[in-house]
């Protein structure tokens, strides 16, 4: 605009090309910088509140908004989505009441809260007609009163460890409502149900659960319902085929892979024993339509999000003794687009557990002897390894009481912090263990029960190894994996209605611990918001057994589908340096210089720590120098490659393909790492496009490609960087990306 007010006070007027690339670049900077509210890009500093508006109480951080009605009953009376304008601006996701629960006690069913509706129409919300109404006070948990307070953390952690952000908040930055209810009429009256909701700040990110209590009488929570939302199609899917059929759908005979994912996205903390999901409302309309006693909501679409558990819980409830129930996370999110959905879900848990961008790069040591680990330390030291893990099928026994050799292992551990590298190891603790006898499931037969004595027992052992050689990581395998246990004798549980939650709680209860002492844990199931760090990610177990180039393609392919779901920092993949199961020397990489960088150049350019796994790093003067160089590059790039990706092009073997790694809230100029592969035997010449929205870069980026000097290049209206590149016959290209 200054520029054709410009041209306006002359008196030439300009070429026309000059006055049309001008309109056109002013238009794209205009464009470009419409980015001030994006949540993803720039960070929003709203805090969470609570306030009042009239009687309704109303959760909100400039994001999300949760309003619940406290009269003639409490319950949730809208949920609303303030989207970036590129994406429809504020929105609504509700679209009928609900109760807020269901708790069974002792065989009765009782709703959370008590808030109904007189309309039985069910499509859509009618906000101008709609009347509320309160359930019978004998079936209902009713509204007492409320608190407001700030989130606490579940468990200890520092920022800045291994590692992570040191500014990450922890506990996450928000506000809680407490929100206390009266037990039924028709219910002991020593109950009390207290139910918590938090939003977070910065986020559309909200976390809800409840607790039970009892000053007086015994009560069996038999089922539990901890979430109930009555939402529109696109937030909760298009369920059942009366309506339509949903943007994911197409003509009959097409190959159709899946649908549109829910705008709502819904999960619990739990590994095992809890579930969300989008059930049909459909079945519950009433008949509305005059001269048609069976039709009610016919043509509409009507998803409900239900969450709860799977089994029981089966707890019991008294004066010593009480329940809470497991947390469900809401993410609002406000494009089905996958690079945003999946950036939004990482977001939400870089919150809700930052201590998962924990990232040591670690070695799975195979030569337990006390040489033998000396000279793996040494070799670790020399290259920059910060963690030793004495590997499966060592010999190593976290569990052992034997003197001499914890006495050992302390040398080790001293030997190893005096380089600067930590250790820890390998332990079978509950699934496929049948050792010691007394504490098996019964009904599983070859596994143990956690919600027995074995807890202590467990948590004794291995917390005495810790304390006794300073050793501060566990790789627990075979942690609780969900079974039933029947016995009615064991410590923790009362039979079978109960095993569940009762082993999930203590399986938690471990992990919890371990984070109280500042232990790293890698498991394979997803205890992540319970203090565990990784989990095995883009593989199976026998891909390690395929030739070297194949499993260097299957696992770049595994990794980068993983990426949407995980985090970088949250997976761990394998280099088998030695022999691993099968696959004889066709699949170990020691001694295979070229194989072995691309795996260290794949792993450690994804932000993915591999279990390198053998005697030692290295064994030769070439193996040492390409693990100076990657493990030099991760620690040069590391603020930006624990950062999420997004993904540019799936490994195909037969074309290039790559990732960009995008840190838009960076403490340095740098904001996108990108990682660029060419398998094949011949030469690649083509321009790829960088996509750099997400790293918050608007007009021109600094780019260097393989460690040269920075050039500046253009941001294209679409937000890319087109980037000319020659890609030798296998080659690897990393380009590092910041602010000019």
């Amino acid at each position: 605009l200054q520029f054709l007010y410009l041209i306006g006070r002359t008196s030439q007027t300009p070429p026309p090309d000059m006055l049309r690339a001008a309109v056109w670049g002013a238009l794209g900077a205009a464009v470009c910088a419409d980015r001030s509210d994006d949540w993803l890009v720039t960070p929003v500093k709203d805090p969470a509140r609570v306030t009042m508006d009239g009687t309704d109480i109303v959760l909100s951080n400039g994001l999300a908004t949760r309003r619940f009605a406290t009269q003639p009953a409490f319950g949730t009376v809208d949920l609303r989505l303030n989207a970036h304008r590129r994406y429809g601006g504020e929105q609504t996701a509700f679209r009928t009441v609900k109760p807020e629960g269901y708790v069974t006690l002792n065989g009765t069913v009782y709703t959370i809260g008590g808030l109904g509706q007189q309309d039985s129409f069910l499509g859509y919300c009618n906000r101008t007609a709609l009347k509320l109404t309160a359930a019978d006070p004998a079936t209902a948990f009713t509204y007492l009163s409320h608190t407001v307070t700030t989130p606490s953390a579940p468990f200890p952690w520092t920022p800045g460890t291994r590692g992570s952000p040191a500014h990450a908040a922890w506990p996450p930055r928000g506000a809680t409502l407490v929100v206390t209810f009266a037990p039924p009429t028709a219910a002991p009256a020593s109950l009390q149900l207290t139910m918590y909701y938090e939003l977070y700040e910065g986020a559309p990110l909200m976390t809800k659960w409840f607790t039970l209590t009892s000053t007086e009488a015994k009560v069996s929570v038999d089922k539990a319902t901890v979430e109930v939302l009555g939402v529109g199609a696109q937030w909760g899917g298009y369920i059942g085929t009366h309506g339509a059929e949903g943007p994911g759908s197409d003509i009959a005979g097409s190959a159709v892979g899946g649908s549109v994912q829910p705008l709502l996205h819904a999960m619990t903390d739990q590994a095992h024993s809890a579930q969300c999901s989008f059930m049909d409302d459909f079945p519950n309309g009433q008949p509305n339509i005059p001269g048609c006693p069976t039709c009610h909501d016919e043509g509409s679409t009507e998803p409900y999000l239900n969450c709860s558990y799977t089994l029981g819980p089966g707890a019991r409830v008294k004066k010593t003794t009480s329940f809470e129930s497991f947390k469900v996370y809401l993410l609002l999110a406000d494009s089905a687009e996958i690079e945003r959905y999946s950036l939004a879900k990482h977001r939400a848990t870089q919150l809700l557990a930052p201590h998962v961008m924990e990232n040591p790069i670690f070695f799975h040591g195979t030569d337990s002897s006390e040489l033998g680990v000396k000279t793996a330390l040494d070799q670790m030291a020399e290259v920059g390894f910060d963690m030793f893990i004495f590997s499966f099928g060592s010999g190593f026994n976290y569990e052992s009481e034997d003197i001499f050799y914890l006495e050992k292992l302390k040398r080790l551990v001293a030997y190893g912090r005096a380089r600067g590298i930590e250790l820890g190891g390998y332990d079978l603790i509950v699934w496929t263990r049948n050792t010691p006898a007394k504490y098996i499931a019964e009904g599983k037969g070859d596994s143990l029960c956690i919600a027995s004595g074995w807890y202590d027992e467990l948590l004794a052992r291995v917390t005495h190894t810790m304390n006794v050689t300073g050793m501060s990581m566990i790789e627990t395998d075979g942690p609780y994996p969900g079974y039933t246990c029947t016995s009615h004798e064991h410590k923790y549980h009362e039979g079978e209605f109960d095993s569940i939650y009762r082993a999930t709680e203590k399986q938690n209860q471990f992990y919890k611990e371990m984070r109280g002492m500042n232990v790293y844990v890698n498991q394979p199931d997803n205890y992540f918001f319970q203090g565990a760090n990784r989990a095995a990610i883009g593989y199976d177990e026998q891909q390690f057994s395929l030739s070297r180039w194949r499993d260097l393609t299957v696992t770049r392919q595994g990794v980068y589908d993983d990426l949407y779901k995980f985090l970088p920092t949250q997976g761990w993949t394998q280099v088998p340096l030695v022999q691993y199961h099968a696959g004889g020397a066709a699949a170990m990489f020691q001694g295979h210089v070229t194989e072995y960088e691309w795996a260290l150049a794949q792993n450690l350019g994804a932000g993915v720590a591999a279990c390198y796994r053998g005697e030692n790093p290295y064994t030769s003067d070439a193996e040492k120098a390409i693990l100076k160089k990657w493990i030099g590059f991760y620690k040069a790039h590391r603020e930006t490659v624990l950062q999420p990706v997004v993904h540019m092009k799936r490994a195909t073997g037969q074309d290039w393909d790559g990732f960009v790694h995008v840190n838009p809230l960076s403490s340095t100029k740098e904001v996108a790492v990108a990682m660029l592969f060419n398998p094949t035997h011949s030469a690649v010449e083509t321009t790829v496009s960088v996509p750099v929205y997400y790293a918050g870069l608007d007009a021109t980026a600094a780019v260097s490609v393989n460690g040269a000097a920075a050039q500046v290049l253009p941001v294209q209206r679409d937000y890319t960087i087109d980037l000319p590149v020659h890609f030798p016959p296998v080659s690897i290209f990393t380009v590092v990306i910041s602010t000019p």
